[in-house]
């Protein structure tokens, strides 16, 4: 009885020890299938401990931030992917059950998730990460284990930097046609009255005797003014509807030589001008493209006030996604590159907002349009123009053409 007995608590044990065993090791296999899960996804995540110490990190936050899990995890360093001094992510402010201080560490909308318990969001630009910032979407999740304690917090990133410079891009060119459309009647108005003006001008003019040079010179300097006001209305004209175009199929090569040679023709500014050889031809006006080249060019040359060197570049490109406001297609993508001044992040955004410069001395013709007129043409040749800029160290502008593929061959 006691031998039987023995072996009943024995095989008791046993089924015990292999049940926990068995509990353990499924356990541990749905573990590392989570890890594996984790660390194969293509957005970019990291889980925190309780203790605020970094469990997890995937490949992908790998590649965007350049950290490798084996220098950061176990350690509370995941602010590094964000910032340069430690501060809280909304993982810490999740854990730490202070959701109410998120609008005190991102100046961008959050709310609570629609689609998870315990989950938030948030939608802020970062200008730390990579040359010209990222926008990011962010989602962090509190993790239970079975007993219903967190024990961590999963914080996920979706770079949507792409998308919200398209919205913007949207947005301004809205508020452009909007201006352009009252821009354009008032031009139309204004020149109108200025030719009857400039008509008696010179009626004046002629009916002056020679002996009355007084009144001689004051109507000159009415007639310079007049002529000079109607040509600020062509520029507006010009902004509001990028003119009236006469599209033909053209090579860009001359065009663009031409244009270099005019604005940096005994100037102590270098242009390298490298045109692909099998160039393909645009159905465009090559007077308002060869005018929206060289307004870049002499912003070029105007921000190298110590000399420099301009890079012209003509190539071929074929989009496969849609690129801000430009669909799919093959294009000719002209970039102008200099190694001036630059431009201020925070003037980025408003450089092809009409009569916005950033010019201290208007000289004559500087009233901040020459950009604000080349959007409006390439808009109106159903093209992209679009600017990037480090202070110091030199701005570029790129301009999308679509290429007349079948009228060339036609």
């Amino acid at each position: 009885m006691n031998i039987n007995f023995l072996i009943f608590i024995l095989s008791l044990a046993m089924t015990v020890i292999v049940s926990f065993a068995y509990v353990m090791w499924r356990g541990r296999r749905d573990e590392l299938k989570l890890i594996s899960i984790i660390r194969g996804s293509p957005i970019p995540a990291f889980v925190i401990s309780k203790e605020h110490k970094v469990i997890y990190w995937n490949k992908a936050l790998q590649a965007l931030s350049k950290i490798s899990p084996r220098e950061i995890v176990g350690t509370n360093q995941h602010w590094r992917v964000f910032y340069k001094t430690q501060r809280p992510c909304m993982a810490d402010l999740i854990l730490d059950n202070k959701v109410e201080q998120i609008t005190n560490f991102y100046s961008g909308n959050w709310a609570k998730s629609n689609l998870l318990e315990e989950a938030y969001e948030v939608t802020d630009y970062f200008p730390d990460l990579g040359e010209k910032g990222k926008w990011f979407r962010i989602t962090s999740a509190a993790i239970r284990d079975p007993n219903d304690n967190i024990f961590g917090v999963m914080e996920t990133l979706e770079d949507i930097t792409e998308q919200k410079m398209a919205e913007e891009e949207l947005l301004r060119r809205s508020k452009v046609e909007s201006l352009g459309t009252f821009a354009d009647g008032v031009a139309k108005d204004f020149d109108s009255l200025l030719t009857a003006i400039l008509r008696n001008v010179f009626l004046a003019k002629i009916s002056a005797t020679d002996e009355d040079k007084i009144m001689e010179d004051g109507l000159a300097v009415v007639e310079r003014a007049g002529l000079q006001a109607k040509e600020l209305a062509h520029r507006l004209t010009t902004f509001a509807q990028g003119g009236y175009p006469v599209h033909k199929v053209e090579k860009l090569e001359p065009l663009l030589r031409e244009a270099a040679e005019n604005v940096f023709n005994d100037s102590g500014v270098i242009c390298n001008i490298s045109i692909a050889k099998d160039l393909w031809p645009s159905e465009i006006d090559a007077v308002q493209i060869r005018q929206v080249i060289e307004n870049i060019l002499i912003n070029a040359k105007e921000g190298m006030t110590n000399g420099g060197t301009v890079e012209l570049i003509a190539e071929n490109t074929t989009t496969v996604t849609n690129i801000r406001t430009l669909g799919q297609g093959n294009y000719i993508r002209i970039i102008i590159k200099d190694t001036g001044i630059g431009i201020p992040r925070e003037n980025l955004s408003r450089i092809f907002d009409p009569y916005f410069t950033t010019k201290e001395k208007k000289e004559r013709g500087g009233i901040g349009l020459g950009l604000a007129i080349s959007d409006s043409i390439i808009k109106n040749h159903n093209g992209l123009i679009t600017v990037e800029s480090i202070v110091n160290s030199g701005t570029t502008f790129s301009i999308y053409l679509a290429a007349a593929l079948k009228n060339a061959e036609a």
